[in-house]
């Protein structure tokens, strides 16, 4: 049993979630509150110095950072439930120079969206700073464009798809609180598709975070 410290809401802990219930393990999820103080007590630091989530912990193994996790669980488990990543070497280098992508270029352009509106008071808000910040994801997303025009990616789902999808699920998320943003207007109609093909999948239904719902 491997015991799932996440984060309701984090891309990161959704991509984990997603990982363990492609590779159909048993896990306990253990839900941890940044507001509680649970990623600073002296037993989470243990399995986490940088008190961060997620964290899975596997018999004696604790493993954070969660691309570092999909890639543990698929070299862990590499026969049981389905592949995170493709047999095939050159395919699975691309898989994991897109997750690379994702990391380093997309999400911190998603962060500076959320930071611009979710997270500053409305008295305080930037409209400049709104649309550039929009401005940079879209630009981000561009490049993901023939990504997104491979209408097979929602059919066969890998670490790639688990590493994108939450982080538009919560783009789209704050589009729906934020009606003047315009996220949802001015997406490609290849990403479009690509997001709703995957949201119609139970996988992704079912681990939606707890407190969307």
């Amino acid at each position: 049993m491997i015991d799932f410290y996440y984060l309701s809401g984090s891309p990161f802990a959704w991509r984990v979630w997603l990982a363990l219930e492609h590779k159909d393990l048993k896990y306990k999820r253990i839900n941890v509150s940044f507001e509680k103080g649970d990623l600073r007590t002296e037993p989470y630091l243990a399995l986490n110095p940088r008190g961060k989530a997620p964290v899975i912990v596997d018999g004696d193994m604790a493993i954070y950072e969660s691309a570092a996790i999909l890639e543990y669980l698929e070299d862990k488990y590499p026969s049981v439930g389905s592949n995170l990543l493709p047999k095939d070497i050159d395919e699975r280098t691309v898989s994991r120079r897109l997750i690379n992508e994702i990391d380093v270029y997309l999400d911190p352009a998603s962060r500076r969206l959320l930071m611009a509106t979710f997270f500053t008071p409305k008295e305080k808000g930037d409209d400049a700073k709104i649309s550039n910040a929009l401005a940079g994801v879209l630009t981000e997303l561009e490049s993901f464009e023939s990504y997104f025009s491979l209408t097979t990616r929602a059919e066969t789902l890998s670490s790639v798809e688990f590493s994108m999808f939450p982080i538009l699920a919560l783009m789209f998320r704050l589009d729906e609180r934020k009606e003047d943003l315009g996220f949802s207007k001015s997406i490609s109609p290849a990403l479009a598709s690509w997001f709703s093909a995957l949201n119609r999948l139970s996988i992704f239904q079912s681990t939606r975070p707890p407190h969307w719902n």
